[in-house]
C-alpha cells in the first residue's frame, strides 16, 4: 500500500533505535521493569494471591537474575521470556480493549501491541547471541513492520543512562495511564507504564501499524466486543508475541 511507505527508513530507524535502547534496560533489569519477582503483601486478598500463584507456576523459580539462568537451554530461556511478556506486557497492551472495537481507532492500542511484540523480538535475539541494541533495529523493522531497512541506514541508540532516564521518568508519571492503575500492584503498574513509554516511541510511525504481527481471527473478533474484548485483546497480543518470536528465531538461525 503506497501510504505505508510515507515513513522513511531514517524515521523508522530513529524510532526503533530509541525503542531498542530502552528495551535493553528492561531486559537487563526485568525485576524492576516487568515486576518479575514482586510478591503481594501478607494483607493482600485471595484474588491477588491466586494471580501471584499462577504467575509463579508459569515462570518457575529460575529467572534471569538466578545463578542457574545461563545453564538453562536456550529454548527454556526463550520460553521464560515469552511467558513473562505474555503475562505482563500483553495484558497491558490488551487493557484498552475495554472499549471494544473503538480501541482500534486509538493509535496507542496498536502501539502497545507493537511494543509487546517488539519486546519478544529483542529478548529472543539476545538469548540467541544478538545482544547489541543496534543489531535489534533491522530485526524489529522486519518482524514488527515488515520493512527491510536499507544497508547503511544509521541505527542511533541512546546511551544506557539516557534510556534508563526515559524509563524512570515514565515510572514516576502517575498521570498516564489513567487512575484505574491504582487498583494494580506496584509491579503491575510498572509493567503498564513501561509498555506505555515504549509504545509512545512508535506513535510517529503509526502509518506502519497495519503491518504488525497479530493473533488469530477468533481473538481479533472477540477483541471488538466491549468489556469481554479484554480477553480477546490479550489472546490477540499473546499470539502476536509468539509469531514475532518465531520469525526472530528464523532470522537469527
Amino acid at each position: 500500500m503506497p501510504g505505508k511507505q510515507a515513513v522513511s527508513d531514517q524515521a523508522l530507524s530513529r524510532a526503533l533505535g530509541l525503542y531498542a535502547g530502552m528495551v535493553n534496560r528492561v531486559l537487563n533489569n526485568p525485576r524492576r521493569w516487568l515486576g518479575v519477582d514482586e510478591h503481594p503483601p501478607l494483607t493482600a486478598g485471595w484474588p491477588v494471591r491466586l494471580l501471584d500463584a499462577a504467575r509463579d507456576r508459569a515462570l518457575g523459580d529460575i529467572t534471569p537474575a538466578s545463578p542457574q539462568w545461563a545453564a538453562q537451554p536456550e529454548s527454556k530461556r526463550v520460553d521464560w521470556w515469552l511467558r513473562r511478556i505474555a503475562i505482563g506486557a500483553a495484558l497491558a497492551a490488551a487493557a484498552p480493549r475495554f472499549a471494544g472495537a473503538l480501541a482500534d481507532r486509538i493509535p496507542l492500542q496498536a502501539a502497545l501491541g507493537a511494543s509487546a511484540a517488539g519486546l519478544a523480538v529483542c529478548a529472543v535475539a539476545r538469548e540467541r547471541g544478538t545482544d547489541a541494541p543496534a543489531d535489534w533495529v533491522p530485526l524489529l523493522a522486519k518482524v514488527i513492520f515488515n520493512r527491510d531497512l536499507r544497508t547503511g541506514t544509521p541505527s542511533a541508540v541512546p546511551s544506557a543512562q539516557e534510556s534508563e532516564d526515559q524509563l524512570e521518568v515514565a515510572a514516576a508519571d502517575t498521570s498516564e495511564p489513567p487512575s484505574t492503575m491504582s487498583a494494580l500492584a506496584q509491579g503491575a503498574q510498572r509493567v503498564v507504564r513501561t509498555l506505555w513509554r515504549l509504545g509512545r516511541t512508535f506513535l510517529d510511525i503509526q502509518d506502519l501499524f497495519d503491518q504488525r504481527p497479530r493473533g488469530g481471527i477468533f481473538a481479533r473478533t472477540l477483541a471488538k466486543v466491549p468489556v469481554v474484548g479484554v480477553a480477546g485483546g490479550w489472546l490477540d497480543e499473546r499470539g502476536a508475541i509468539r509469531k514475532a518470536a518465531r520469525q526472530t528465531q528464523r532470522l537469527t538461525a
